[in-house]
C-alpha cells in the first residue's frame, strides 16, 4: 500500500490519511463500502472484514448476505484475497491509498469492485453528529438514524426532501451516498465543524455541480426517557427544541415488525426543527424496552403510545394540552385507539401511510399490488391471492396445512417467486392470530380531533383506493369535520418519491416526494396552538 498525501477534498486521499497508509501485515481489518460494476450499472458491496482474517460480503444482485469468506493466503504488498468453503466464491485485489480495488467471481460471473474503508466511529462521535441543521437561507436539515435502510446515519434536506446516507471516512468527515443504498461511491461530501468544546457546531455539504452550504447545528437537546405500561418497561428519547418551552409535542408510532427508536431518526429532526418536543421510543421487546411485541396485540401496543402521551403530560417543558401522535404504517390501526381512549389528552393526528381496513384485507391488498407492481399478470395476481387466503385459514384455524402444500406444489414450477408455506407451529402464525381480524373503523367512529392523513399514490402496502374509504366514513360518523387527506401521487409506503412503488426499489430511491414535509408544516402551523 504506498501513501499519498491529501491534496484539497479528495475522498480516496481523506480516507488514507484517516485510516492509515502503511502496507498491510496481515487481513484489511474493518467496514469496506463501494461499488460493483454489475451488468445494470453501478451496484453496493459491502465486505467486512475482522481480525481473524474472515471476510463477510453481501451483493444484492447476487443474493449474497453477509457471505463469509477466509483470507486465501499472506496479505503480500497491496494484494489481498479471499475465498469462500470451496473456493466457490472469490475475492482478490490490491489497496492503495485507502481503495481496495479488484474483482467478485463465482464461477464464470465476474464483477470489479472498488471500495474504501469506513471510519468506526465510537457512540459519542457519532451521537455528535446527529441533530437538526440550519442553513442561511432558512432550509431545514436532519441528521439521524433511519434503522429502516441499515446502520448508517442519514441526511435530509426537508425542503427539498433528499435523503442520503453518510459514509465515515473519519469522525468529522464522511461521504454522503448518492441513494439509499445502491450505488454508493460518489463525489459528494460531509465535513464537520466543532467549537472550542470540542461539539459539532455545523457542516459543509458539498455536492457536485451544487454550491457548498454551510448548515448551523440547532440548540436542540435529546435526553432519556422511560415510562411504563403495567409491567413493560419503554426506553426511549425526548427531543427538546429550542427555547425554554413549555412545547407543544408528538409522540412517534412505530410500524410493524421490530423497530427501535432508530427507525424515527428523519421526524424526529424535523419535527423539533419546527419547535416541537418529540418522544420517540423502542417497540416493546426492541433496544432497551422489555416485553415482546410479537406477543403483544393492538390493545396492547396502543397502550405504550398511551403511555408515552401520559409520560409527556407529566412534564413540565410539555404543553399537556397540544401533544399529538404521529405514525406510520402498523401505527395507522393504532392511533385512532388512542385517540379513542384519551380525548381529553390526543389533541392531534397524523397518520403516514396507514389503513382503515382489516389486518387481513390490508394484507390481501398489499400481496395484489406488490405483484402488479413487479410487473406479474393477474393470472399471477389470482394464484397469490388464493394462496394468501389459505395460509390466513391456517393461521385462523390451525386447519388447512395439507390444502396449503398441496397448492404450493401444484403451482410452483409457473409461479416461482410463490414463497415456501410457514408451517402452522411458525411463530409468525401465532402473532399474526392476535391481529387478523382487527378492524379500526369502531374507533375512527370516536376521533374527534383534527385529523392528518398522507397516503402514497404509489403505495402497494396501503394502497389508498382501498385505505381511505373506511377511514373517510368512519371520521363522518363521528362528525369530525377537521380532516386533512393528501395523496401524493408519486409517494411510495414510506412517502419516498418512486416509479412504480415495489419493493425492489428502494435501494435506489432518493429523496421524500415533493410537498410531504411542507404540508406537514403548513397543517401543523394551522393546527396547534403555541
Amino acid at each position: 500500500m504506498r501513501c499519498s498525501a491529501p491534496s484539497g477534498w479528495n475522498l480516496v486521499a481523506l480516507a488514507a490519511s484517516a485510516l492509515g497508509c502503511a502496507a498491510p501485515s496481515g487481513p484489511p481489518v474493518g467496514r469496506w463500502i463501494g461499488d460493483a460494476a454489475a451488468a445494470g450499472g453501478p451496484e453496493r458491496i459491502e465486505v467486512v472484514v475482522d481480525s481473524s482474517g474472515t471476510a463477510q460480503v453481501s451483493l444484492r444482485s447476487w443474493r449474497l448476505r453477509e457471505a463469509p469468506m477466509a483470507q486465501a493466503g499472506e496479505a503480500g504488498g497491496d494484494s489481498v484475497a479471499f475465498a469462500s468453503p470451496g473456493d466457490s466464491l472469490r475475492l482478490a485485489g490490491s489497496i492503495e491509498g485507502g481503495r481496495w480495488t479488484g474483482e467478485l467471481s463465482r464461477g464464470a460471473e465476474r464483477v470489479a469492485i472498488t471500495l474504501l474503508r469506513l471510519a468506526a466511529l465510537d457512540a459519542p462521535a457519532r451521537e455528535g453528529l446527529v441533530g437538526t441543521y440550519r442553513a442561511d437561507d432558512g432550509r431545514l436539515l436532519g441528521v439521524g438514524p433511519f434503522s429502516e435502510f441499515g446502520p448508517d446515519l442519514m441526511v435530509v434536506d426537508y425542503d427539498t426532501g433528499e435523503i442520503a446516507p453518510l459514509y465515515p471516512l473519519s469522525p468529522d468527515a464522511m461521504m454522503r451516498g448518492p441513494a439509499l443504498l445502491s450505488p454508493v461511491l460518489a463525489p459528494d461530501s460531509v465535513v464537520a465543524e466543532r467549537d472550542e468544546a470540542g461539539q459539532v457546531r455545523g457542516l459543509t455539504i458539498s455536492r457536485e455541480r451544487h454550491p457548498a452550504m454551510w448548515v448551523t447545528r440547532i440548540a436542540t437537546r435529546d435526553t432519556s426517557a422511560q415510562f411504563a405500561n403495567g409491567e413493560v418497561m419503554l426506553a426511549g428519547t425526548l427531543t427538546l427544541p429550542e427555547g425554554a418551552g413549555p412545547h407543544p409535542a408528538l409522540v412517534l408510532v412505530h410500524g410493524s415488525n421490530a423497530q427501535t427508536r432508530d427507525a424515527m431518526g428523519p421526524w424526529v429532526r424535523f419535527f423539533a426543527g419546527r419547535g416541537f418536543a418529540v418522544l420517540s421510543y423502542d417497540k416493546r421487546g426492541t433496544g432497551g424496552s422489555t416485553g415482546d411485541w410479537k406477543q403483544a396485540d393492538f390493545e396492547a401496543l396502543a397502550g405504550d403510545a398511551a403511555a408515552a402521551v401520559d409520560f409527556l403530560a407529566a412534564r413540565p417543558e410539555i404543553r399537556r394540552d397540544q401533544i399529538g401522535l404521529w405514525g406510520i404504517s402498523q401505527a395507522g390501526w393504532l392511533l385512532p385507539m388512542v385517540a379513542a381512549a384519551q380525548p381529553d389528552r390526543v389533541a392531534f393526528l397524523i397518520v403516514h401511510a396507514g389503513t382503515g381496513t382489516t389486518v387481513r384485507e390490508q394484507g390481501v391488498l398489499n400481496l395484489a399490488y406488490e405483484l402488479r407492481a413487479s410487473g406479474l399478470p393477474e393470472r399471477s395476481v389470482a394464484v397469490g391471492i388464493e394462496y394468501q387466503n389459505l395460509s390466513d385459514a391456517l393461521t385462523r384455524t390451525g386447519k388447512g396445512w395439507e390444502a396449503l402444500q398441496q397448492f404450493h406444489t401444484a403451482h410452483r414450477d409457473a409461479e416461482p417467486w410463490l414463497p415456501e408455506p410457514d408451517p402452522p407451529e411458525a411463530w409468525f402464525r401465532s402473532y399474526y392470530r392476535l391481529l387478523i381480524d382487527f378492524d379500526p373503523a369502531p374507533y375512527w367512529r370516536q376521533v374527534r380531533c383534527p385529523v392528518l392523513l398522507f397516503f402514497g399514490g404509489l403505495d402497494v402496502n396501503v394502497p389508498p383506493k382501498e385505505s381511505w374509504p373506511p377511514i373517510e366514513r368512519g371520521l363522518r360518523e363521528a362528525g369530525n369535520t377537521n380532516v386533512t387527506q393528501v395523496v401524493l401521487p408519486r409517494g411510495n409506503h414510506v412517502l419516498l418519491e418512486a416509479r412504480t412503488g415495489a419493493g425492489s426499489e428502494y435501494p435506489g430511491l432518493t429523496r421524500f416526494t415533493a410537498g410531504y414535509f411542507d404540508r406537514m408544516t403548513e397543517w401543523l402551523g394551522a393546527t396547534v396552538r403555541r
